[in-house]
């Protein structure tokens, strides 16, 4: 029986970024510390679980198992099939091939994934046969559904007539403003939207962050939560966004999220101070503010 069916279902999705130690700024979480995070996701009604890369498949894998609660995971999982450590590059994106959903399936120790995403390459034919080599696995029950990497309108056009896609997924964050108008597009598709990197994978907050702290808003430590909140906010509540894939590394920082989550859209207050605050870090620093940054290493 599933221990989740009581709690209402978040709209935050884990990233996978949350089991490697590239893509953000903090430590790697160990082996215990992920199967803590992902069971308190599913106890707070996260129940969404994002996989970009194979470690992070493998690590979700061995978490779910451990815990017994697979049933209660929609895990999303992507074409990308490097191995690698930490310090290593991630590699990328690969076009699918006939044999990689065993591979897939293996790795996240399960029968079937609910979303599997499929990223656009160069070669359009190639696009097209594993499109449906993709087809063909959710007809034989391998993938429930299918998803879109849309870094851009054209992509949205190229699918908009030929559609086996139920989700779409890209960022939607404080520095990109091409997202709004992509969004609405996907939305106009029938598809549910999926947005990324309301930090921008922790740089932009950290970027703000310094920039207010130089500017003399307050301590760094004190702006972080603060700010941290209303990027949240942001992105998740954008008129065509459904939900948000975020990383999450320490346990603390998932009821953090959830109370953002719970306290909705942002007014009109707190979205001038996040422009303001935003304003400041694309500004070069003065003089005196870069001496007060040098002061603080």
């Amino acid at each position: 029986m599933n221990r989740t069916t009581d709690t209402p279902q978040s709209p935050l999705i884990l990233g996978g970024h949350s089991f490697i130690s590239q893509l953000g700024n903090d430590p790697p979480a160990s082996a215990e510390e992920q199967r803590a995070i992902v069971e308190s996701c599913l106890d707070g009604g996260i129940r969404g679980f994002d996989t970009t890369y194979q470690p992070e498949r493998v690590a979700l894998g061995k978490a779910l198992d451990a815990l017994g609660r697979r049933g209660e995971a929609t895990i999303l999982a992507w074409n990308f099939f490097t191995d690698f450590v930490p310090g290593d590059p991630v590699g990328e994106a690969e076009y699918y091939r006939p044999g990689d959903i065993d591979i897939i399936l293996e790795q996240l120790r399960t029968s079937y994934v609910d979303c599997l995403v499929v990223v656009s390459l160069d070669d359009p034919d190639e696009n097209r046969r594993q499109v449906e080599l993709a087809i063909e696995w959710r007809r034989k029950g391998y993938a429930r559904s299918l998803g879109l990497w849309v870094p851009d309108l054209a992509v949205v056009e190229h699918y908009r007539n030929d559609n086996p896609f139920r989700f779409a997924i890209r960022p939607f964050n404080v520095t990109t403003d091409d997202a709004a108008a992509v969004f609405a597009a996907c939305k106009a598709c029938g598809w549910e939207t999926l947005a990324t990197s309301p930090f921008f994978r922790g740089w932009e907050l950290e970027k703000i962050i310094a920039a207010a702290a130089a500017n003399g808003y307050d301590e760094a430590e004190t702006l972080r939560p603060t700010l941290a909140d209303l990027m949240l906010r942001f992105s998740l509540f954008q008129s065509n966004v459904d939900r948000v894939i975020v990383a999450m590394r320490k346990v603390e920082w998932i009821a953090r999220n959830l109370e953002s989550v719970a306290r909705g859209p942002l007014t009109a207050r707190e979205r001038r101070r996040l422009r303001r605050l935003r304003r400041l870090a694309t500004k070069k620093p003065r003089w005196w503010q870069l001496l007060r940054l040098l002061g603080t290493t």
